[in-house]
């Protein structure tokens, strides 16, 4: 079936089945019971969205004031989270989006009664927006959309208003939990939500070309992954036969590959394999390194992934800063296997000819319980400068929470089910596979506050086998206990 035939195809069984509800929503006698059960219990009733909603409704009420939001402008994806023209009557994934952010902001504008002021600016000058905010407490602004790391070290230099101050539920579904990992000294400053894309756009997932994996005779991918054995061994024994030279006699993108990446792949390899620097959460007194505990496994997965990488011709890893090469392999037809954040996804139905799926990345061996992945630092977060406390805090909280349930009632659909799980895929096992990845994400604090100095070290060893990542990892670790230290007096001194 090709490509179009079978997006046709997606998509009439998805306007049937939109019509099938309609229908069943309606009664003969015109009562519209779209949002009814049988005992006349609405929507509101039933869906938890709904009904924090409607608690909330009435209840806030920011007097007509400017409620502003600071948002990274030159960094891919990050306007999308906020900005969104009205009516765009577009149907690709920035159109889809545009219109679910639109009715958010709208609605938000509307139940509590702001203006919703967005105030864009590059990333190299948000910190010192920031700043200022801080210091002069102008209030022209009131949350704060970032990068992760840059997030980390606004938290660490106490210009970050903890979450944990407001009398808000952060198990609630609308919430992404996984971020109250990064507590430091009981306080939490900055959340993951529905509110976010790019966290999700730059987590990574693994792709395979159909048709090369039917010509290699390799088993289904899908079936592999459902039976618990996509493991890094399983990888290497077919990506390592899979090497073509062009004829030129020297291998870079124009020759055939097992599996095509861009150099973060050590990192990939890492949290896919189950490991982690840090552990920390909001009922810890102290952020712990536990990697000491498993760097026999470390030291193993170093092994099979610069064998993966390194040995056989069996990999392209593209240059740093020229990520977009390892794709052009991939969807040129010559690599089988391809790594790299979901936000590719969005691309690649109308760039490649060939048919695709998606899978999450190997595990390290069949005993691992899940398969787990990571976001780059470059990902989205939420935060509060601490300048807001001059205000009516549980009116804030109120704020803050109807701007999340909008988000979770309208963005998150959009962009999760709709756009990322639906048609930025081609079949059903690759929408199945984004829902298995994205339950395990690793949210490790040294992968975002830098000046712990453990990003990057898994990833240069595996890049380069002269490297001695035990050694690196044994002499930043002695200087841990003093960082964290440093960085809790900080806070808990208020600077």
């Amino acid at each position: 079936m090709s490509k179009k035939i079978r997006s046709l195809c997606l998509f009439l069984a998805c306007l049937m089945a939109a019509l099938t509800l309609v229908a069943c929503g309606n009664t003969t006698d015109g009562t519209d019971t779209t949002n009814q059960t049988s005992d006349n219990v609405t929507e509101a009733d039933t869906d938890p969205v709904e009904q924090a909603l409607g608690d909330l409704r009435g209840e806030v009420d920011w007097g007509g004031n400017d409620f502003g939001i600071l948002y990274v402008n030159d960094i891919g994806g990050y306007t999308e989270e906020v900005e969104a023209e009205a009516d765009s009557g577009d149907t690709t994934s920035s159109g889809v989006i545009n219109d679910a952010v639109f009715e958010r902001n709208t609605l938000f504008e509307e139940y509590c009664k702001l203006k919703f002021k967005l105030i864009p600016t590059p990333n190299s000058s948000i910190g010192s927006r920031i700043v200022g905010e801080v210091q002069t407490g102008t209030g022209d602004f009131q949350l704060i959309t970032t990068t992760t790391d840059i997030a980390a070290s606004n938290a660490t230099s106490g210009y970050l208003y903890n979450y944990l101050d407001m009398d808000i539920d952060y198990e609630q579904e609308w919430w992404d939990a996984g971020t109250l990992d990064f507590a430091l000294d009981g306080k939490v400053f900055f959340m993951d939500g529905p509110f976010n894309i790019v966290d999700d756009d730059v987590t990574f997932v693994f792709m395979f070309n159909k048709e090369l994996r039917a010509e290699y005779q390799v088993a289904n991918p899908y079936e592999t992954v459902k039976a618990g054995e996509w493991t890094l061994d399983h990888f290497n024994s077919i990506v390592k036969e899979l090497a073509t030279d062009n004829g030129d006699g020297k291998w870079d993108e124009k020759d055939t590959y097992g599996f095509s990446t861009p150099g973060s792949i050590g990192n990939t390899f890492f949290y896919g394999a189950g490991l982690q620097y840090v552990v920390n959460s909001r009922d810890m007194d102290t952020p712990e390194l536990v990697l000491d505990a498993k760097m026999e496994q470390a030291l193993n997965v170093l092994d099979l992934a610069r064998t993966i990488v390194l040995e056989n011709n069996s990999t392209y890893v593209a240059p740093h800063g020229s990520e977009a090469v390892s794709k052009e392999v991939f969807v040129q037809g010559r690599a089988l296997f391809y790594c790299e954040a979901a936000s590719y996804l969005r691309g690649l139905n109308g760039a490649m000819e060939r048919e695709y799926g998606v899978v999450p990345v190997p595990k390290y061996n069949k005993e691992q319980e899940h398969y787990t992945t990571w976001r780059h630092s470059i990902g989205s977060t939420l935060s509060i400068p601490t300048s807001v406390a001059k205000n009516d805090m549980d009116m804030f909280a109120n704020v803050l929470e109807t701007y999340t349930l909008l988000s979770q009632k309208y963005v998150r659909p959009a962009y999760y089910e709709v756009m990322l799980t639906t048609r930025n895929v081609q079949d059903l096992e690759s929408s199945e596979m984004l829902d298995l990845i994205f339950l395990h994400r690793t949210y490790d604090m040294a992968m975002y506050f830098t000046q712990l100095g453990f990003n990057g070290l898994f990833e240069t060893a595996v890049l380069s086998s002269g490297s001695n990542f035990a050694s690196g990892y044994a002499s930043t670790s002695k200087r841990f206990d003093r960082q964290i230290g440093t960085i809790l007096r900080k806070l808990q001194s208020g600077r």
